[in-house]
């Protein structure tokens, strides 16, 4: 064969090659020609519109149609990862709301740095007046045999401000809310546990992480060495006996669980970003006939859900309600959530023990969401 052949030859299979390249997303679109893994987050279906005459001259279905064909591409989703890996390969950024690609890889939610900064400080006259509403809400309660203790969790920019990029001048460090409020509550008798101070305390002494590299929460193993300290601080609170929490072994997988890679699943990579070797504790709970059946309300933010889902905090308070940013009601002798909106909360409250506020120091700014300054009005607010 002919030189001038081979090289005619060559240059039609490539061109050839890359036709059939173009053509490979519509092909896979109706075929199927591979299972690709499906993305992460919150993602709205589109369903396929319906051609109207006025939704054409109006352009309406002109522009469904493009958002509906572009979600129903083939490979879209090896396309989106491959996006993404290229921009947190090369820049180190994040293609993910909020997400912020700190030193050595570590992974915030940009509040979270903000937080520790003191970034988003809402004044001290703020704070001052939501600690005095809480104290006569506290007080009111306690007459009733109710407790209210407020529980700040750690933040993941407090516990790592050494990844947190220059770029944000982690230097530069003003009044935080956290600092603030705990100030504001020791002088108060308000129940206090303070998680964030005390999970700096133990940083660097743990037989495994408090938080992991590529996730936002506290780490499982963490959540159940909080969960732990919550219940000996109601225990002696009520001066009471409750079920007891034991770790019998921790296993120490190759593979991370739970939400110890949230922030990460939701960048929709390619590849895996090398993480901590996690802890993950195997439990079981020493019960007896003297313990006492505590009815707890729990308002809080994320940061509750693991040790809530997994049915830790129900093995030790026998009735408890996760009131999730005080907006949804979960409790496992619910069929399925409701919403605060729609109950008596001061009923709801006279009907507890305990009431626990537990949240980040990101959601600081937003302290109780709306809940302290609920009870207050109906406590207090003159008719």
């Amino acid at each position: 064969m002919k030189k001038s052949t081979i090289s005619i030859f060559i240059k039609r299979f490539f061109f050839a090659l890359a036709i059939g390249f173009l053509f490979l997303p519509m092909i896979q679109q109706f075929k199927k020609l591979v299972e690709l893994k499906p993305l992460n987050g919150s993602y709205a279906t589109i369903e396929e519109p319906v051609f109207k005459l006025n939704d054409w001259f109006e352009g309406k279905y002109q522009k469904n149609q493009e958002q509906y064909i572009d979600q129903e591409v083939g490979f879209r989703n090896f396309l989106v990862r491959t996006y993404n890996q290229i921009h947190y390969t090369l820049f180190d950024q994040a293609r993910a709301n909020n997400v912020i690609v700190g030193k050595e890889n570590y992974l915030y939610d940009e509040n979270y740095i903000l937080a520790y900064l003191g970034r988003d400080f809402i004044g001290q006259k703020k704070i001052v007046d939501k600690v005095s509403k809480l104290q006569k809400i506290s007080d009111t309660l306690r007459k009733q045999n109710i407790d209210i203790v407020v529980v700040f969790a750690p933040g993941k920019g407090s516990f790592f401000p050494e990844f947190i990029p220059e770029s944000y001048e982690p230097s530069r460090k003003s009044i935080t809310n956290h600092a603030a409020y705990s100030k504001e509550l020791r002088k108060s008798d308000i129940h206090f546990l303070d998680l964030n101070t005390w999970f700096l305390s133990l940083k660097g002494k743990t037989n495994y992480p408090l938080f992991p590299k590529t996730g936002i929460h506290w780490s499982l193993y963490g959540e159940v060495l909080a969960l732990d300290t919550l219940s000996d601080y109601v225990r002696a609170m009520r001066k009471t006996q409750l079920p007891k929490m034991i770790i019998d072994r921790v296993e120490n997988p190759d593979t991370l669980r739970g939400t110890d890679d949230d922030i990460e699943k939701g960048m929709n990579l390619l590849f895996n970003i090398q993480d901590l070797k996690m802890g993950y504790p195997m439990l079981s709970f020493i019960e007896n006939e003297k313990d006492t059946k505590l009815k707890v309300i729990t308002v809080a933010d994320s940061y509750y859900w693991g040790i809530f889902g997994q049915g830790l905090s129900g093995r030790i308070f026998v009735d408890e309600q996760f009131w999730y940013y005080n907006r949804e009601i979960h409790s496992r002798f619910l069929p399925q959530s409701k919403l605060v909106q729609d109950v008596n909360i001061r009923q709801e409250v006279e009907k507890r023990d305990v009431i626990v506020l537990l949240f980040t120091d990101s959601n600081l700014p937003n302290f109780a969401y709306g809940f302290i300054d609920q009870l207050y009005d109906l406590y207090f607010k003159t008719k």
